[in-house]
């Protein structure tokens, strides 16, 4: 059965599904529901995914959300390239570092996006709080040596290529520009982007 990825091209999130669709060679129907013109917030939708967020994933009735899991289980999709990790010890590092991200730096990154594009650009609503953006700058400026100190070494962020680059490398390759954030101090971070940069889907994804 087809497997339809219900996205809008914008989201962060969602690149992330499509560019390691695009590693796996699993085709996706991609269906366009935009947010910003209350496209996630219709009945059929929300039936779909409650939280009335992009992206979302359908296979022969079965509907996953949150793009971590949505990542795992398309990599479950190809147990030989063994991308959610190569055996039990890999696996619980592939874990670890999916909750690092999401709770740490990237929960820091959705604020800042909250702040300074969604509320002022998508919702009309007062932004910019000094407040808000400053612990955030704070929030990345901890975590991101974090990342950086991890990659010493290494090729990719647990060592082999795995969905923890897909979940993490989207969103560094575009947020520092689009938000303001300074990554440039951290020269493992630089060299692993523009290996991920140099895959031949990255750019189209």
């Amino acid at each position: 059965m087809a497997i339809t990825l219900y996205d809008v091209q914008p989201s962060p999130h969602g690149r992330k599904v499509r560019l390691l669709a695009a590693e796996l060679g699993i085709p996706l129907v991609k269906v366009s529901c935009d947010p910003r013109i209350g496209e996630t917030r219709t009945s059929d939708y929300l039936a779909k995914n409650p939280n009335g967020r992009v992206p979302t994933l359908e296979e022969d009735g079965f509907v996953l959300w949150e793009s971590p899991a949505i990542l795992k289980y398309l990599a479950a999709k190809r147990p030989d390239r063994a991308l959610g990790g190569s055996d039990t010890k890999a696996q619980a590092l592939v874990d670890q570092w999916i909750c690092w991200w999401v709770s740490g730096p990237e929960a820091a990154i959705d604020a800042l996006a909250w702040e300074v594009l969604i509320k002022p650009k998508v919702l009309n609503q007062p932004g910019n709080d000094p407040g808000i953006i400053a612990d955030a700058h704070a929030r990345i400026d901890r975590f991101l040596p974090v990342l950086d100190k991890q990659l010493a070494g290494r090729d990719y962020v647990v060592g082999p290529l795995t969905v923890v680059d897909f979940l993490i490398g989207p969103r560094l390759d575009t947020a520092p520009s689009i938000l303001k954030f300074d990554i440039s101090r951290y020269a493992n971070i630089r060299a692993w982007l523009e290996r991920l940069r140099a895959k031949p889907y990255w750019q189209d994804a």
